[in-house]
């Protein structure tokens, strides 16, 4: 019977290893007084074991990225240098085996793509330094692939840290240091072993994931799942402009009015254009303020400007195909005039008022959420990328670093990041959180803070100076991470549209309007203002 499987668990292989142990020693029924442990490293030990010698590493070590596992090739190590002096962070203490051709095996908790490690000579006998090796990835503790590959290294002094670097972006659960030769000793020491690199996923925080919106039946998720089909007749009416949708019940009033449209007021669409006004589709604002700034190319292959006053957007529908939705310049107002849909700083129509209307007018049609006031981020961005794969993880599910983990790596990745807190009124020098609210994730403009979020009012409560464009860095102070749940989407086609923005974001300088802070007063009533 097969106890553990090795390839999926590390520390299972630790345990098979030591029970095999114990079975071995059984099996010689050796008396207690012949069981011999040598004090002097210098010595080889007796025992004629050939077996792996696994130990078990906790995840504060300061040599390894990671909790994990070390093993040895050979169990041969003396007393007091067995394999577990290799990564314990002291310099004083060696590990050696009496072969001059062996391996050392990482299996650690969590994959991680390695570009940096270290080799620190013992104190004594140069001649048992390490001389040529290869470092190699596994993920699955089967198939190995060489990484790096080292030839007639020396060190120059006893204790000697020798740095290597190299290009790696694979990531890997499994490393292995295989020593090819010495320096012609009867045994090989080696002082200290460290690995450093980058988590390149977050496949070990899946586990911690919830509110999967996957459909295997509809590219679009399961928000779109069994729902009206597109006619032909669905086709040309989505694309004649002059069919207007209603006014959502949600935004309390208003009328439709037509306002001078400038696409890109800071010629590309950038965040800044994204402002909400009247109408509760923060969620829909902040997928908005994300693609735009991941993907600004993207957005501009999303609308096509027909020269009369009217916009084509394209979008896809229930089942994942192409489908055109027509609108016009009018836009919902105020009763006073002044523009109540989402708008630009200057209160003008922009892009993003543009595509606040096509969904307005798609779900005419298809009825996924009629009305747009708290439509969720998982359902706008399929409307645009054609996918509508995303998961969340919730308040508290994740620790700081694991949650700016998960915030940088699918920015990284390239994946729509839509935020929120489940507590108020937090100051965070210019920002404050508010509830019942989505923002939109970015990569953080201070190296200390976890990620950046910003408001899709463009403003902040906390923000005296309007400049920053509602986007705060967030700290690791202990309080705000814990508050904080993701949305994490796939982008589909934003990703073919251009290269990936990956560096923080930096707002515009701009002149603030008088009504520029402009929000509904059911919407600031909503998140506790």
């Amino acid at each position: 019977m097969k106890l553990f499987d090795a390839k999926k668990n590390p520390l299972g292989e630790f345990l098979a290893q030591r029970i095999r142990k114990i079975v071995i020693c059984s099996a010689l029924l050796l008396p207690l007084s012949l069981i011999v442990s040598c004090s002097d490293d210098d010595k080889k030990n007796d025992a004629p074991t050939s077996y792996p010698y696994s130990v078990g590493v906790s995840d504060k070590n300061q040599n390894m990225p990671s909790g994990g596992m070390i093993t040895s090739e050979f169990s041969d190590s003396p007393s007091g240098s067995d394999i577990s002096k290799i990564v314990d962070n002291d310099v004083s203490t060696k590990f050696v085996t009496y072969h001059s051709s062996f391996y050392i095996k990482w299996a650690g908790s969590k994959k991680m793509a390695i570009n940096y490690y270290t080799l620190t000579s013992a104190a004594d006998a140069p001649d048992r330094d390490p001389k040529s090796w290869t470092l190699s990835g596994s993920k699955d503790n089967s198939t190995w692939t060489v990484i790096d590959t080292r030839e007639n290294q020396t060190f120059s002094k006893r204790g000697q840290k020798n740095e290597y670097q190299f290009n790696n972006n694979e990531a890997y659960y499994y490393y292995r240091l295989d020593v090819k030769s010495n320096n012609g000793g009867s045994a090989t020491q080696i002082a200290e072993w460290t690995m450093a690199g980058t988590q390149i996923d977050i496949d070990d925080l899946m586990q911690y994931a919830s509110g999967s919106s996957h459909s295997n039946i509809t590219p679009m998720g399961i928000h779109y799942e069994n729902r009206h089909v597109t006619t032909d007749e669905d086709r040309v009416w989505l694309k004649t402009a002059s069919n207007e949708p209603v006014i959502p019940s949600s935004v309390g009033g208003g009328r439709m009015k037509e306002f001078d449209v400038t696409l890109y007021p800071f010629g590309k669409p950038i965040p800044a254009d994204v402002n909400q006004h009247g109408i509760g589709d923060c969620s829909a604002l902040a997928v908005f303020a994300s693609m735009t700034y991941l993907y600004p190319d993207f957005i501009e292959t999303l609308i096509r400007d027909n020269g009369d006053k009217t916009y084509t957007v394209s979008m896809f529908d229930p089942q994942g195909k192409r489908v055109e939705v027509t609108v016009t310049s009018k836009f919902i107002a105020e009763d006073n005039g002044t523009i109540k849909a989402v708008s630009g700083k200057n209160n003008k129509a922009t892009w993003a008022t543009v595509l606040e209307k096509a969904i307005m007018k798609y779900n005419a049609i298809y009825k996924v959420q009629e009305d747009i006031g708290g439509i969720g981020s998982e359902i706008v961005a399929p409307l645009f990328t054609g996918n509508g794969d995303s998961f969340a993880f919730y308040p508290g599910k994740l620790t700081s670093d694991q949650l700016a983990r998960a915030a940088v790596i699918s920015l990284k990745q390239g994946k729509l990041v839509v935020g929120g807190f489940n507590r108020g009124g937090i100051k965070i020098e210019n920002f404050e959180t508010v509830t019942a609210h989505a923002f939109t994730v970015m990569h953080p403009s201070d190296p200390t803070a976890l990620f950046a979020m910003r408001n899709p009012w463009g403003w902040s409560p906390n923000d005296n100076g309007y400049k920053l464009d509602g986007v705060g860095n967030i700290p690791d102070d202990g309080v705000v991470p814990g508050t904080i749940d993701f949305r994490i989407m796939d982008p589909g086609i934003a990703a073919q549209s251009g290269n990936l923005v990956t560096v923080p974001y930096t707002p515009p300088s701009y002149s603030v309007a008088p009504d520029y802070r402009r929000v509904a007063s059911y919407i600031l009533r909503q998140v506790g203002l």
